[in-house]
C-alpha cells in the first residue's frame, strides 16, 4: 500500500512540537484553523479546509507523550483518507527535535497520493515556521498551495 512519510528537524523543545501535533491549539497554527479534536485516545477530530469543502474525520489511536502521536483516519471527504493512519514519531536531541511524520494505508496510489505529498510537506514545513519563531501558514491562509 502506497504511504506518505517526512522527516524534518525543528529547532523547538520536543513538548512544544508534541503540543503543536497533538491538540486542536496546537494544530490551528500549522495545518488547518478548522479543527475540534478531543487530544484523549479514543477521542475524536474533525479537521476542515476551505470553508469545509474538504473534511477529515480522525479518532486518536495512540498517545505517548511527548513522543508519539497516532490518529486513524475515520471518514474524509471523497473517501481517499478512510482507512488511513497518520502518526507523529518525535525524538530530540539538543534542542531540535526530529519529527517523523507517515500516512499509511492508502488504498489506491496516483494524483491523489502525489497531492497529499506535496500538502504534508507544506504543512510541515508550516509548523516548522511557526515553532521555530514566525508563523505558520494554515489552512485558509496557505495561499501558497494551488487549490
Amino acid at each position: 500500500m502506497p504511504e506518505i512519510m517526512h522527516l524534518i528537524k525543528i529547532r523547538a523543545a520536543q513538548d512544544r512540537v508534541y503540543q503543536a501535533v497533538s491538540t486542536a491549539e496546537g494544530i490551528r497554527n500549522w495545518w488547518t484553523r478548522d479543527t475540534v479534536l478531543d487530544p484523549k485516545v479514543g477521542g475524536t477530530g474533525e479537521f476542515g479546509f476551505y470553508g469545509h469543502r474538504m473534511v477529515i474525520k480522525v479518532k486518536v489511536a495512540e498517545l505517548t507523550p511527548p513522543s508519539h502521536v497516532a490518529w486513524d483516519a475515520v471518514s474524509s471527504t471523497g473517501g481517499s483518507f478512510d482507512g488511513t493512519t497518520i502518526s507523529f514519531d518525535l525524538k530530540s536531541d539538543e534542542g531540535v527535535t526530529s519529527l517523523l511524520f507517515a500516512h499509511r494505508g492508502f488504498k489506491v496510489g496516483g494524483n491523489n497520493i502525489a497531492s497529499a505529498t506535496t500538502r504534508w510537506g507544506f504543512y510541515l514545513l508550516s509548523l516548522k515556521r511557526h515553532l521555530e519563531g514566525g508563523k505558520g501558514t494554515p489552512n485558509p491562509e496557505d495561499t501558497e498551495l494551488i487549490r
